[in-house]
């Protein structure tokens, strides 16, 4: 059995991660290829924790001294970053984290990277974002994180577009506190004059719903990042494409915060990519 796993020992390291439903998520496949490259003797499982199970799975497992952190995605973000002992600024902005690392003395330590993970794999492209003026299309969970790195990214301006005022208005308050000053605001309707544009909700994940954006409205010289297109190619990135726009999809954001997570869970700082 260890054939098909080198180095799986009694020294090894497990970074768990916790999700309902747990079949889809790729950090495990993604982020132990980078463990073996860097030499590490760590390797990420996937567990399948229900929201009812999460108290006790997260303590049994928060107390194993071979645990180096803990991944989380839906639904367990938010309940994850109440039972850390710290959090980085942005987890703490936001009231949520993705990854968890356990440190020698057993505390967790929280931080959420899907908003550096997005500024990241840009790449090149995130010059762009400063003094830039940004819509963004989703509030939610994704999107709060995103309009935290956008600010502290030094976009001049985020609009704002959600089916939910009060989602709006947190999301807003989290950029805006980012910021140090007053840079995000409800989106006005019918108005796109904008540098950047950014699809941080489901739409366009089934392909059969219309995003708010004309098509008309995407101009060449507009860069279009979709963090739903994730193995497919959604009606907005393509008629981005289409239309001589930069792009950047889902894969873009995942591949670079898988770097930055598999360093946290590592052992390394924050935001510190684990390279080989």
């Amino acid at each position: 059995m260890t054939d098909l796993i080198p180095n799986l020992d009694g020294s090894s390291r497990i970074y768990a991660v916790f999700g309902d439903p747990i079949a889809q998520v790729q950090t495990p496949a993604l982020i132990n290829p980078l463990f073996a490259a860097a030499g590490r003797n760590l390797f990420a499982v996937p567990f399948h924790v229900t929201a009812a199970a999460f108290p006790a799975t997260w303590d049994a497992l928060a107390a194993l001294p071979n645990i180096a952190g803990i991944g989380v995605t839906v639904p367990h973000k938010i309940a994850a970053a109440q039972r850390c002992d710290t959090l980085t600024d942005t987890a703490q902005a936001v009231g949520a984290v993705n990854s968890i690392q356990r440190d020698g003395e057993g505390r967790l330590h929280g931080a959420l990277f899907d908003g550096v993970g997005f500024v990241a794999g840009l790449g090149d492209a995130a010059d762009r974002l400063r003094n830039a003026r940004v819509l963004m299309v989703g509030a939610g969970g994704a999107g709060r994180a995103i309009a935290h790195a956008l600010a502290a990214a030094g976009v001049a301006r985020l609009d704002l577009m959600d089916l939910s005022p009060q989602s709006i208005a947190d999301t807003a308050a989290i950029a805006n506190a980012a910021a140090g000053q007053e840079i995000a605001f409800p989106a006005e309707g019918g108005r796109f004059d904008h540098d950047v544009i950014v699809n941080a909700s489901p739409i366009g994940l089934k392909g059969d719903a219309r995003f708010p954006v004309p098509e008309a409205a995407l101009e060449p010289g507009m860069l279009v990042a979709d963090i739903a297109a994730l193995g497919k190619i959604t009606p907005l990135l393509e008629a981005a494409r289409r239309r001589g726009c930069a792009t950047s999809d889902g894969h873009d954001m995942l591949t670079a915060q898988i770097a930055i997570i598999a360093g946290f869970a590592a052992g390394l700082p924050a935001g510190t990519a684990l390279v080989a």
